[in-house]
């Protein structure tokens, strides 16, 4: 069996969807099933990664017609936030060409089962199923060695915001859940990741609109691939309040790492943190600034505890599991074709 990917533009899959797909590609290559980036043939299989790619429905069509299936991944481009973004766009394209592109697929391929239900009854008798996305790297705790080449001090309480900036990320609410409590006096917020000039403006606007009642702020900028892994491992606390996200990549990478994660039920994460893996609240800035306030009761977590989030995320997410469960997906769709 031979599975061909195609993706967004590159500048339309950078951080989470660019790890997540390259990830899958290593995972499924390592278990002998290759992966290429052209059209497929009779009897192979083709993955779409992604909406709104116009190109997409057409290749799609022509798998079709060669004699291959293909399978559909919306990467959480058709949640409720999401989809209510930029709508009046959305909602003509979508019933002209994407609902099709879609209903078409031998299988839709959700990361959760929360996302499953809601494109369950969007394409009803559409086949879904729900995957989780796996580890992105082998790495593993290295709290005294990251923080110590990031230069943060051994009594600062570090809170990581590590993504995409864009709106539904929900940075905005971070900060105001700050600026709202007595935070201690030596924290730190360290933002990285970059994204349209606009919306980092803004952000950076609000940030400075609150700065006397916000801890010192390190805006980093965009920081991917292996560079990224000193900021997980030396944060106490990884900060994710989205508005929306299918799976949250940066919330397992946190954990893989030791690093507690403070996220939002508009993730799927509410089924797997608890205890000491995470807090888990609303998208608003009032439960954020809750959430916080619980953090800050707490010391910082220790070597012991990091070792145990970490061998849970490896247990729960890793690809040895994860990639021969894709291969007998791919494997069904076709037989159903």
């Amino acid at each position: 069996m031979k599975v061909h990917f195609f993706q967004p533009p590159p500048e339309q899959r950078t951080g989470g969807l660019e790890a997540a797909i390259t990830s899958l590609r290593d995972a499924l290559t390592r278990i002998g099933v290759p992966v290429e980036d052209s059209l497929p043939e009779r009897g192979e299989i083709a993955h779409f990664h992604g909406l709104w790619q116009p190109a997409h429905a057409r290749l799609a069509r022509e798998s079709q017609r060669r004699g291959a299936a293909y399978v559909v991944s919306p990467h959480g481009m058709l949640e409720p936030w999401a989809w209510r973004h930029k709508w009046w766009k959305k909602w003509p394209y979508f019933h002209l060409l994407e609902k099709k592109h879609l209903q078409r697929a031998a299988v839709v391929l959700a990361t959760c089962n929360a996302e499953a239900q809601r494109l369950r009854e969007m394409l009803p008798g559409t086949r879904v199923e729900a995957i989780a996305l796996g580890l992105t790297s082998g790495s593993q705790p290295d709290y005294e060695a990251a923080r110590s080449a990031l230069g943060w001090g051994s009594d600062e309480r570090i809170l990581l915001f590590l993504s995409r900036l864009h709106a539904k990320k929900g940075l905005d609410l971070l900060l105001r859940a700050l600026a709202e409590l007595p935070v201690p006096a030596q924290t730190r917020l360290v933002v990285v990741g970059g994204g349209d000039e606009r919306y980092v403006a803004e952000v950076r606007a609000l940030a400075k609109q609150l700065e006397t009642r916000l801890p010192r702020i390190d805006w980093r900028g965009e920081i991917w691939g292996e560079a990224r892994w000193p900021y997980f491992q030396g944060a106490d606390l990884f900060c994710l309040p989205s508005h929306s996200e299918n799976f949250g990549l940066a919330v397992l990478e946190a954990c893989q790492v030791g690093t507690p994660a403070l996220t939002t039920r508009a993730t799927p994460w509410g089924d797997w943190l608890s205890g000491e893996r995470g807090y888990v609240g609303e998208a608003t800035t009032e439960s954020v600034r809750e959430l916080l306030a619980r953090f800050f009761q707490h010391p910082p977590h220790t070597a012991e505890q990091r070792a145990q989030l970490a061998a849970w995320a490896h247990a729960e997410f890793s690809w040895d599991a994860l990639a021969p469960r894709y291969a007998a997906i791919y494997r069904s769709a076709q037989a159903a074709h």
